[in-house]
C-alpha cells in the first residue's frame, strides 16, 4: 500500500467524521455553521480532485519490464515466457494473425494468510495502439486439449505459494510490441479511480519479450 493509498483512506475517513459533524450541526439547525463547514469540505475535495486530474493527465502509461510483476497487495502476476504458433491442433487464426501463448506466473508474498485474485479477474493483451486482445476461446481450448486444463487466476495460494498458468491470444502477426494487462476483479473503478497516481492514463502493463 503506497502513500497515496494512505492519503485517500485518511481523506475518506476524515470526510466521514467531518460530514458527521456537519450533520449534527444541521440537526441543531445551525445553518450558517453548516454552510461554512460544508464549503470547507467541498474546497478540500476540490483541491484533491484538481491534483488527481493533473497527475492523471501528466502521467504516462506505466510499462513494466518483462521480468517485473503487477502487484496487488500480496497477490502478484507476471509473465514467465511468451511463444507464438500459427495453429493449435486444428484451430487456425485469421489471415495476418497468429496465436500468442503466454505463460503466467502467479505468486503470493503473504506470510500468514492465503491469497487469491477476486472473482472476475482476467488478463488481456494490448498493442502499441492500445487495441485490446482477449483470450481466444477456441485457441485456449485447443491448447488445453494437449497441455491440460489451466489453473484459474482465482486459484487460492498458500502463504508464499505460486503457480503457473497459460493463456492464448490471437494477435496481429505484424504487431511489433505487445503488453499484458490485468483486470483485478470486476473492474469496478472504486477506489482506484480516486487514488492519486492510480488514475493515470491506461492500465499498468508488462511488456512481453520473445526471441
Amino acid at each position: 500500500m503506497g502513500i497515496f493509498d494512505l492519503l485517500f483512506i485518511a481523506c475518506f475517513l476524515g470526510t466521514l467524521g467531518y460530514g458527521g459533524a456537519i450533520a449534527v450541526l444541521a440537526l441543531r439547525r445551525r445553518w450558517l455553521a453548516v454552510r461554512r463547514h460544508g464549503l470547507r469540505l467541498a474546497s478540500a475535495w476540490g483541491v484533491y480532485f484538481v491534483v488527481l486530474l493533473a497527475v492523471g493527465a501528466l502521467s504516462p502509461q506505466r510499462i513494466l519490464a518483462p521480468d517485473q510483476f503487477l502487484q496487488y497487495d500480496d497477490w502478484c502476476i507476471g509473465v514467465k515466457k511468451t511463444a507464438f504458433a500459427d495453429a493449435l491442433d486444428e484451430v487456425r487464426p485469421q489471415a495476418g494473425n497468429r496465436f500468442a501463448i503466454v505463460t503466467l506466473q502467479i505468486r503470493s508474498t503473504a506470510r500468514r494468510v492465503r491469497q487469491r485474485a477476486p472473482a472476475g479477474s482476467l488478463v488481456y493483451l494490448l498493442d502499441e495502439a492500445e487495441a485490446r486482445y482477449d483470450v481466444s476461446a477456441p485457441a485456449q481450448a485447443a491448447f488445453e486439449k494437449t497441455a491440460g486444463l489451466q489453473p484459474e487466476l482465482t486459484t487460492q495460494l498458500d502463504p508464499g505459494g505460486s503457480l503457473e498458468t497459460t493463456r492464448v491470444f490471437e494477435v496481429p502477426r505484424a504487431a511489433p510490441a505487445l503488453f499484458l494487462a490485468h483486470r483485478h476483479g470486476t473492474g469496478f473503478p472504486f477506489p482506484g479511480l480516486f487514488i492519486i497516481g492510480e488514475s493515470a492514463r491506461g492500465p499498468k502493463v508488462i511488456r512481453l519479450a520473445w526471441p
